[in-house]
């Protein structure tokens, strides 16, 4: 029964899309609607798009990126974070998160193992920056459902750090059946606070972005400040949140009471 009964979960689902094909397909349909949140800066989902699109131009033009190459992210939790994920996909390239905290040995090491073709600092997003309207804001897709979509470095805290690697297909199968069990509809506001180097804040990062929700991403450090996370889910009145159970029973015990 365990074999053949509960793990009768075979769904079919089309075998010609990516995540980037669903976001250019709610871009689509809610253009308008507000896809970023980052304190004082909101982004549309067009806007969104016309970003990534040409940051994915920048990376090709200057970098020759190429399908399954692997892109390292070394920024802060921001809306350029979110660019850039996009940025890389978009390119079809892999994008491999970087904490800013890691020793320099550490980020040494994962450019080396991944043979990393560049990695997107603050730096290289400003050289971006400077010249983004000259790149195309036109759509780019250069992955399939085979291509890798990420790759995510373990702690080494057993030996050396191992980067797990995920292609678009292992994804989309999870994004997909997360909207089919939740069934989430355009007017949600998720809160993105989980480090994007845990495995878990893919589909935070992702999810939004299939289903015309805004993403509130929250400020560098916040996701340890249980006043701060209060203040931010009221004030960008977030709907969805994900917490670890030990991270939800100290949210809980050391927030406010509410009086609904």
């Amino acid at each position: 029964q365990l074999v053949f009964d509960f793990n009768d979960t075979e769904v079919l689902y089309p075998k010609d899309k990516t995540v980037v094909d669903l976001f250019e397909e709610q871009v689509s349909k809610t253009p308008n609607n507000i896809a970023v949140i980052f304190n004082e800066t909101k982004l549309t989902y067009r806007e969104l798009d016309e970003q990534s699109n040409q940051l994915a131009a920048y990376l090709i033009e200057n970098y020759a990126i190429e399908s399954n190459d692997l892109v390292g992210i070394k920024l802060e939790r921001s809306e350029r974070m979110i660019v850039s994920i996009f940025g890389i996909l978009k390119s079809g390239a892999a994008y491999v998160p970087i904490d800013v905290s890691y020793p320099q040995e550490r980020i040494d090491y994962i450019a080396k193992d991944g043979n990393l073709k560049l990695c997107i600092d603050e730096n290289e997003f400003e050289k971006f920056s400077s010249n983004q309207n000259t790149y195309a804001k036109t759509p780019i897709q250069l992955s399939n459902l085979n291509s890798l979509a990420y790759c995510i470095y373990t702690s080494g805290s057993t030996g050396k750090p191992k980067g797990v690697l995920n292609d678009h297909a292992g994804l989309y199968n999870r994004l997909l059946w997360m909207q089919s069990y939740l069934k989430i509809d355009d007017k949600q506001n998720f809160l993105q606070k989980t480090p994007y180097t845990f495995d878990v804040s893919v589909w935070e990062l992702i999810l939004p972005f299939i289903t015309g929700s805004a993403l509130v991403v929250a400020n560098p450090e916040g996701h340890k400040d249980v006043a701060y996370l209060e203040e931010i889910i009221d004030r960008e009145q977030v709907t969805i949140i994900h917490f670890v159970p030990s991270m939800l029973g100290a949210f809980l015990e050391n927030g406010k009471k509410g009086t609904g």
